[in-house]
């Protein structure tokens, strides 16, 4: 790492250290590295093929810069997309949502599902460990007290959200952080830790246009509508 930075390894040792684990860390990164190799997944695999095998990054001499450019067909920041205008979002508009109900109730599916992130877990890494799972055991749906009220439906229950793509079954939990009209199933989830169905099968898989000029196609996670019932 060049100047004031520090490896990946450090930053780890560094924070076990202050939260009093210090212990499990040691031997810098030399010992990560024998940690790393003793698992299954590096068998067969030495030091000796790691250092006639591996490929050095160059790095940079200090004070180097380069023509400051962004990958824009004038390579400046543009207020107005060009490319984008065919698709009506040359410059930023509101475009309502695809079948995510604008008002609560209005539609057969009243309730829109989006997918929070967990404090528990990088999107699906760490959804088996043992000790995260302890603290955060299941898949969940929060509901806001109002939806959960004219459903009948209390704290721990069982539920089924569903729409006509797909039913995933799972834990109720009442929560005012989510609005009305909303429910949330984070994302990450393994498929087998649903007890039916997963939230990646409640999904649509309509593409944005738009996605496909600037970045990379993608579907609208947050713009999915479905109903809960009790099970």
């Amino acid at each position: 790492p060049l100047y004031e930075s520090k490896s990946d390894a450090n930053i780890v040792a560094e924070l076990a250290e202050h939260l009093g684990f210090g212990e499990y860390f040691k031997g810098g990164e030399e010992g990560l590295i024998d940690l790393i190799m003793a698992s299954r997944s590096f068998e067969g695999i030495t030091r000796e093929t790691l250092k006639t095998q591996a490929r050095k990054l160059p790095t940079l001499p200090e004070g180097a810069s380069f023509p400051l450019s962004f990958g824009t067909p004038s390579g400046k920041i543009e207020l107005y997309a060009e490319q984008l205008y065919e698709d009506g979002e040359a410059l930023p508009v509101y475009l309502p949502p695809i079948e995510a109900p604008i008002t609560p109730g209005e539609k057969k599916y009243p309730l829109t599902l989006v997918n929070g992130h967990s404090r528990f877990r990088t999107h699906s890494m760490f959804a088996n460990v043992k000790s995260l799972l302890d603290l955060n055991p299941e898949p969940i749906v929060d509901i806001n007290p109002i939806d959960a009220e004219t459903r009948n439906i209390s704290n721990n229950d069982i539920v089924t959200v569903f729409n006509d793509r797909a039913r995933t079954t799972l834990k109720a939990r009442i929560s005012e952080s989510v609005q009305p009209g909303i429910l949330d199933i984070t994302e990450g989830w393994w498929i087998e830790q649903f007890k039916e169905g997963s939230l990646n099968h409640l999904t649509h898989d309509i593409i944005n246009p738009v996605q496909d000029k600037v970045y990379e196609p993608n579907m609208h996670m947050n713009d999915v509508a479905v109903e809960v019932e009790k099970k």
